[in-house]
């Protein structure tokens, strides 16, 4: 398309100040920009537009408590969960499992200039997220025997600093033809009228198209059918922020693969009510994530005859993915997950004074997210974990949800587990200790391995 055909295209669907900046572009970056602009469904941008101005339609909604399986809980036993979690070694040691990653966000809400992935937060080696799950990785291959190919989905803005931070750490010990980038799409952001805005380097500014984008990156990129190629039936899908992570949880695959589910979660449960956490539960009687924001104060703060909040299922972004429902997805024409809205604040280029200058503008990042398939799966399983075991996220530069509180709750899993490891011990309360997973996967692993006689003064690195 020309200058002059792109122009009118603009001026058709009013983006007014992208039009303005065109003519003060250079012809290398007016060339690059209309050849970004070519590929825009202009039709599309105007919808979510429209959509985002219309705001959420007001529906009635019928909200109820999902279906949970609780370890050690009624007809959910030791015994049954030993039934589950061999199904899920068997899965795993016959290379059915997949894993993925999504990790497309950079630090800057910790302070940090990267991926986020590459943040430090291990209490004594302070190894990055992406070490910790690295070395659960190759512990696993090397528990079940078996090559597990894992997928890491990054965004066009982290993925060569993932990439080099992958190959500067010799991939942490794994085989390098076993990790997998894929690099999400992008969305243009909008100005608060509608219109395109050009980025700081004179293209046009677009956001990652939000972790739900990652079932449409899985099949762009040919990864679907590569695990089909290799017998892989389920995906293990994980996202980048929560060190606890319990990645390929036999007991979670081997339930997922029981029920014959199609999508399955992991939550942990809720016990105040002002956390500001998606529900998982039944909205119209289908499965979904039910936002914090959905629930009336009375249902939120609403309890059962066990004192228990009624909507406790809190929603820990880990899910179980059976391929061939993510690829039926892939190819119904009723699959459109939605995109959700924010204003956020955007640094952008514009026309002053009849030159460029950098300015922040608020505007409308659109993204969609991955629990909005729940809705399209005929069967899933949800599993309660405890919070304490496989959830800290670090989200925040401090406070709640931020690399300190993350770390304590290393500490204190660790902690657990070698108490476990050594009953009758004295285990100094205070004491500093680490385990890689490449020591031990679990509490159970620990007892097998530790020696009775260990020097508990702190700092404790098993590795």
């Amino acid at each position: 398309m020309n200058l002059d055909d792109m122009q009118n295209l603009l001026k058709e669907y009013k983006h007014n100040r992208l039009l303005r900046c065109l003519d003060l572009l250079d012809q290398d970056r007016r060339e690059a920009l209309l050849q970004e602009l070519a590929a825009v469904d202009f039709s599309e941008i105007a919808t979510l537009y429209q959509s985002y101005r219309a705001g959420d339609v007001q529906v009635e909604k019928n909200f109820q408590e999902a279906e949970l399986l609780c370890p050690g809980v009624g007809a959910f036993g030791s015994s049954e969960c030993e039934r589950l979690t061999a199904l899920g070694n068997e899965a795993l040691s016959n290379g059915r499992v997949a894993l993925f990653l999504v990790a497309g966000g950079q630090g800057s809400r910790l302070g940090f200039d990267g991926p986020k992935g590459c943040f430090p937060v291990s209490p004594v080696q302070s190894k990055s997220l992406f070490q910790l799950f690295a070395e659960q990785v190759l512990a696993l291959q090397r528990r079940y025997g078996v090559s597990l190919p894992w997928y890491i989905l990054t965004s066009g803005e982290n993925n060569q600093a993932t990439r080099d931070f992958f190959n500067a750490h010799g991939y942490f010990g794994l085989q390098s033809e076993e990790v997998n980038f894929i690099v999400q799409k992008q969305i243009p952001s909008l100005d608060c009228e509608g219109e395109l805005l050009l980025g700081r380097d004179g293209l046009l500014f677009k956001n990652p198209n939000g972790h739900g984008g990652s079932l449409y990156a899985l099949q762009d990129s040919g990864a679907l059918d590569a695990m089909a190629a290799r017998g892989i039936d389920e995906i293990f899908y994980f996202q980048v922020d929560n060190p606890l992570i319990k990645i390929a949880d036999p007991l979670f695959v081997g339930a997922h693969i029981d029920r014959r589910a199609e999508m399955s979660t992991k939550v942990v449960r809720k016990t105040d009510p002002t956390e500001k956490v998606g529900i998982i539960g039944r909205v119209n009687d289908r499965l979904a994530c039910i936002e914090y924001s959905e629930l009336t104060a009375e249902q939120v703060a609403e309890r059962v005859s066990d004192g228990s909040l009624r909507f406790k299922s809190a929603n820990i972004a880990v899910h179980m993915f059976n391929r061939a429902f993510v690829e039926k997805l892939n190819c119904r024409e009723d699959f459109h997950l939605p995109y959700h809205s924010a204003v956020k604040d955007i640094a952008c280029l514009d026309c002053r004074d009849n030159r460029l200058a950098e300015q922040r503008v608020p505007g409308i990042k659109f993204e969609m997210f991955i629990f909005d398939a729940l809705g399209f799966a005929e069967q899933s399983v949800t599993l309660e974990v405890p919070r304490a075991e496989e959830f800290s996220p670090v989200k925040n530069a401090d406070g709640q949800d931020s690399p300190a509180s993350a770390r304590r709750a290393l500490l204190q899993r660790d902690r657990s587990w070698l108490a476990q490891a050594l009953p009758g011990q004295e285990i100094p309360e205070n004491i500093e200790i680490e385990i890689s997973p490449l020591f031990a996967l679990d509490a159970q692993e620990l007892a097998e391995k530790i020696d009775r006689d260990i020097d508990l003064s702190a700092p404790l690195y098993l590795g």
